[in-house]
């Protein structure tokens, strides 16, 4: 079984973004605290899938699926607002000036990298 991930760093980043982003005092009301809360379980939901087995994260491939969809629908709602589009520029510079956090996405893009390598010779 794989050591537990920590994703406090992650949830801080998302929490001072949210702060950010809201309109509704943190009640959870307005697009930007529903937006982040989103990525948050999306977040947690990739860490949960990449810690199953296989079999598992075979199972839970549509759900994903239907999710990413839904992100991708929030992701344009919330990408027409010009103050959420700075906010998210502005996090996405501090997420990749911080080098753990660089070097942890391109891992992740190197290994989805490799996963669609694979997928696509299995087609052949």
């Amino acid at each position: 079984m794989a050591e537990p991930i920590d994703l406090s760093g992650a949830h801080r980043e998302l929490d001072q973004l949210k702060r950010q982003l809201c309109h509704c005092q943190l009640r959870g009301e307005c697009l930007g605290c529903k937006g982040i809360e989103m990525i948050r379980q999306q977040l947690e939901a990739v860490v949960a899938a990449a810690s199953q087995p296989v079999l598992l994260q075979v199972a839970q491939e549509a759900a994903a699926k239907d999710m990413f969809s839904q992100f991708t629908h929030m992701q344009e709602r919330l990408m027409d607002d010009p103050q959420i589009r700075k906010a998210a520029e502005a996090f996405q510079e501090r997420l990749l000036e911080d080098p753990e956090a660089r070097r942890m996405i391109e891992e992740l893009m190197k290994r989805l990298g490799q996963e669609g390598e694979e997928d696509s010779s299995s087609l052949q």
